[in-house]
């Protein structure tokens, strides 16, 4: 029985694949439509495909409308626990997603390439001067009508924890004047667990919070900021 998992895994790990290079493909294609519908429609395709292969479920409470998130623009901010954050996110917010992401996702064929068409913002973590830009670049496409989602913890956790958030999306928001709106993530690491080619067929659960305006923070320094957001991501993954 362990085999014939083993063997399921890899058959649905590699439908991921081609449906990753599908539908990147089908972005660049309906780039003429611009960058925010292309990205809308491909994204949102493809997280569909990926949850039909793999089984898994999605849950989300969502508590604003489609019309909210069209007449305003906010930083959305979540935890991170596995790859099937992104489609899981893609799929709960209506409009179209882009993600502040490490420049090394540039190089991944197919979903780098498409990233790097459609928009996403890159960050080099290694360098703080070149990080700084990145941030600026993203508070002037964002007052250019784009919603940015950020996982400020900086990467997966690996402890099922959500770790500390880093400043940079907290700055951003400061800086542009741009509420921010907490995200929780809940069950994806279960179902793709980081750093395995496993995947287990259960329900990842998004909560989405009300938005949090910087004015309403304007007492607390960049990383209270980001610890106040932090601890309203974890009241949303424990239901509250």
């Amino acid at each position: 029985m362990r085999i014939v998992q083993k063997i399921i895994d890899w058959l649905q790990i590699a439908a991921i694949g081609v449906f990753t290079a599908f539908f990147a493909f089908l972005g660049f294609i309906l780039l003429p439509m611009g960058q925010a519908n292309a990205l809308r429609i491909a994204s949102k395709l493809w997280s569909k495909c990926l949850f039909g292969v793999t089984g898994v479920k999605l849950e989300v409470n969502n508590p604003h409308s489609r019309q909210f998130y069209s007449k305003n623009k906010f930083i959305f901010v979540s935890n991170h626990e596995s790859n099937f954050d992104i489609p899981a996110l893609f799929s709960a917010i209506p409009e179209a997603l882009f993600f502040i992401a490490k420049k090394e996702l540039q190089k991944v064929p197919f979903m780098g390439w498409y990233m790097w068409a459609v928009g996403m913002i890159f960050i080099d973590r290694g360098n703080r001067e070149k990080s700084k830009k990145s941030m600026i670049k993203a508070g002037e496409q964002i007052k250019r009508g784009k919603n940015v989602m950020s996982f400020p913890e900086g990467t997966r956790s690996r402890t099922g924890k959500v770790e500390t958030f880093k400043k940079g999306s907290f700055l951003l928001s400061r800086s542009t004047g741009i509420p921010i709106i907490p995200v929780s993530v809940k069950g994806a690491a279960e179902c793709i667990p980081a750093g395995k080619f496993e995947i287990h067929p259960g329900t990842i659960h998004v909560h989405i919070g009300r938005p949090i305006h910087p004015d309403e923070m304007s007492d607390l320094n960049p990383a209270q900021f980001a610890e106040a957001v932090r601890q309203k991501v974890l009241e949303l993954r424990n239901g509250k």
